[in-house]
């Protein structure tokens, strides 16, 4: 009986520090993301400037970028994490709805049916993050300046929003 209640009093000391040692390391890493499954369909480059203007739309880079496009699957609560993203990303939602969280705090809901709309865009140096009550599926096409190996988020501190 003994080393039963010693052996439980372990579990909750190192289930204890575990969760203790995660939130600090958050704190001071960034604020990774949590529920969100990303699955690559294809990264490649345009290894030269593009210009077109075509029906009132204009896209225009001016070195060679890399191009990536993702399928991003959002779990009930989940969330992105503070972050940004060098270049654009042109994010499509699928089903279900996401919050878009800027560093100011305010925020837009985005999903089909919904007001502000099923598309949105990042961009930016200014930290960002997408969180979901309900799940969501999203597709994202980043555009970002040429790196090897391609640079398409970076992480930033944890904003505290309300």
């Amino acid at each position: 009986m003994r080393v039963l209640r010693s052996k439980k009093k372990w579990i909750a000391v190192t289930v204890g520090v575990a969760v203790i040692g995660t939130l600090a390391a958050a704190v001071v890493l960034g604020s990774p993301g949590s529920g969100v499954t990303i699955t690559t369909f294809v990264t490649a480059n345009f290894d030269h400037s593009v210009h077109l203007n075509s029906d009132r739309v204009k896209f225009q880079t001016k070195d060679p970028t890399d191009v990536r496009m993702q399928k991003l699957v959002f779990a009930p609560g989940g969330f992105s994490g503070w972050h940004h993203h060098p270049g654009i990303v042109i994010v499509t939602v699928e089903s279900g709805a996401l919050t878009l969280w800027k560093s100011n705090c305010s925020s837009q809901t985005y999903g089909p049916g919904l007001p502000n709309g099923a598309v949105f865009v990042e961009g930016g140096d200014s930290p960002q993050q997408v969180t979901t009550t309900g799940g969501a599926t999203v597709y994202a096409v980043f555009v970002a300046p040429s790196n090897d190996p391609p640079i398409t988020r970076v992480e930033d501190d944890a904003i505290s929003c309300p």
